[in-house]
């Protein structure tokens, strides 16, 4: 009797054990299916962040106006309409014209920038449905367009890197910008040299901003820039003034970037207009 007292309370604790058993064994399915879940979603969404990033193409066009004021009236009520309608479509990012600063000997007189998504590139350049005009006067147009202003270059480059100043989230309205010939033996070095060396911009300092691009279109040592450094400020009169004080030569300790890039030329510009 005894003996079949034990056996009864034996097998209900192991029936009670068993149970336990079977619900912690649920309870730790259901907490790896959410974990699975949210290791699931969370490689989605990486993978949707990955697909969907964006590798902007900047397409430069140097422009030598003759007749700037003429050229000016094309780009505010031309071809700011064109763009602006790209931009609206898909067709393109950003369209920018910064014009040269003090400095009538310059190659050109502005500079204008096509940002587009690498990925749409290139993209169909018809414009003539955006506006009513016969095939005769858009051919005059175009004529007259070239007669008043001259395309004096084109160049590609992508973004290797930037640093802003805090709370600037806008396009300032001075552009320098700085053609840099790397080493061609040394062009690894320089690129993280530069990146390394401008990681952010100071409170306190002049400068709101910071670019830093590499040309794609073209390479080989004959080439007369290589990379671009871009400076930001808000007034001309900040650049000028970031240019005070004393200078001092290359000491033992100090990076000597002559060994890395040279530094080709130096162009001030104000940006006329920008569409995005």
């Amino acid at each position: 009797m005894f003996f079949e007292l034990k056996i009864k309370i034996y097998n209900k604790i192991y029936k009670n054990f068993k149970s336990c058993l079977k619900k912690l064994y649920l309870i730790l399915l259901t907490i790896n299916k959410l974990e699975m879940k949210k290791l699931f979603l969370l490689t989605f969404f990486l993978s949707a962040l990955i697909s969907t990033a964006q590798t902007k193409l900047y397409d430069i066009v140097f422009v030598k106006a003759h007749d700037v004021q003429a050229y000016d009236n094309y780009i505010k009520e031309t071809f700011s309409k064109i763009h602006t309608n790209r931009i609206k479509e898909g067709k393109l990012l950003q369209w920018d014209v910064w014009k040269v600063v003090d400095n009538p000997q310059e190659d050109f007189t502005h500079m204008v920038t096509y940002i587009f998504d690498m990925d749409k590139y290139p993209v169909e350049t018809g414009a003539r449905e955006y506006f009513d005009m016969t095939d005769k006067s858009w051919e005059l147009m175009w004529r007259d367009v070239n007669t008043i202003r001259e395309r004096v270059g084109q160049v590609k480059w992508i973004d290797l890197g930037s640093a802003r100043k805090k709370g600037v989230d806008y396009l300032p309205e001075i552009m320098v910008l700085n053609f840099m010939s790397a080493n061609p033996k040394k062009w690894g070095t320089y690129e993280k040299t530069e990146l390394s060396y401008t990681k952010s911009i100071p409170d306190n300092s002049l400068r709101v901003g910071w670019n830093f691009h590499r040309r794609i279109d073209d390479y080989g040592s004959d080439n007369y820039f290589s990379h671009v450094t871009i400076d930001w400020f808000d007034e001309y009169k900040d650049f000028l003034k970031s240019n005070l004080g004393a200078v001092s030569d290359v000491s033992r300790n100090s990076l000597d970037w002559s060994k890395l890039r040279d530094l080709k030329k130096k162009v001030i510009m104000y940006k006329f207009i920008s569409e995005n």
